[in-house]
């Protein structure tokens, strides 16, 4: 199986939290592995797989997150900025 990966750049103005954590992480902007791996079959098929680069003072953790549970957390915090940005 050939796996193909790609980066991606996340950034959340507003605390958020993904699924597993804890707690809310600090905003930034977080790096994102994606990795297309080949599935072999009779028809042309791929599975993805998406980590996320979360920084703490001193380290980094690598933390796998769904493609669906990241995608909502980013429309959160694109929907929490424009409430932000609101004059009402």
């Amino acid at each position: 199986m050939i796996t193909q990966p790609a980066k991606r750049l996340v950034t959340y103005r507003f605390p958020f939290q993904l699924p597993g954590m804890d707690e809310p992480h600090a905003p930034g902007t977080f790096e994102v592995m994606v990795e297309e791996e080949q599935i072999d079959v009779v028809w042309a098929a791929s599975r993805s797989s998406l980590t996320i680069l979360l920084t703490y003072p001193g380290r980094i953790e690598a933390m796998p997150v769904s493609a669906g549970a990241l995608e909502a957390s980013i429309l959160q915090d694109r929907h929490s900025a424009a409430r932000a940005d609101s004059p009402f």
